[in-house]
């Protein structure tokens, strides 16, 4: 299937975020179906993509970048790297705090009641 204009696909994380670079993410690559499959993830745990407003959709956006960064940092430390640490401290911070405005616990679905659904098959 032709993607329509021709659009360069990522295989890395941008150095600096932008709203569609999840979608530019190439997803034969494993960065891009653990991109993917962690806004999935983290949609659900927000009670389903249908649930959330277009706000929640652009903050789990910035909080898997910013997310995918921080992993960076620490591989580039494990590899005996020197890092810069007041900005890997910022932006866990900043994460943390996008994670906590998301909801730190799983929030159910909404289920619809027999009743409901009966209505609406009538």
């Amino acid at each position: 299937m032709a993607r329509g204009e021709s659009v360069r696909l990522l295989g890395k994380i941008p150095a600096k975020y932008s709203s569609d670079f999840m979608e530019r993410l190439d997803r034969r690559t494993v960065l891009g179906k653990a991109v993917s499959q962690r806004f999935e993830t983290i949609a659900t745990d927000c009670g389903g993509l249908d649930t959330l407003s277009h706000v929640k959709v652009g903050l789990i956006k910035r909080l898997i970048w910013m997310e995918a960064v921080i992993e960076g940092f620490e591989l580039q430390l494990a590899a005996g790297d020197q890092i810069n640490l007041g900005s890997y401290t910022q932006l866990t911070n900043s994460w943390l705090g996008i994670a906590r405005l998301l909801g730190l616990e799983r929030k159910p679905r909404p289920v619809r009641r027999l009743h409901e659904h009966l209505r609406e098959a009538s």
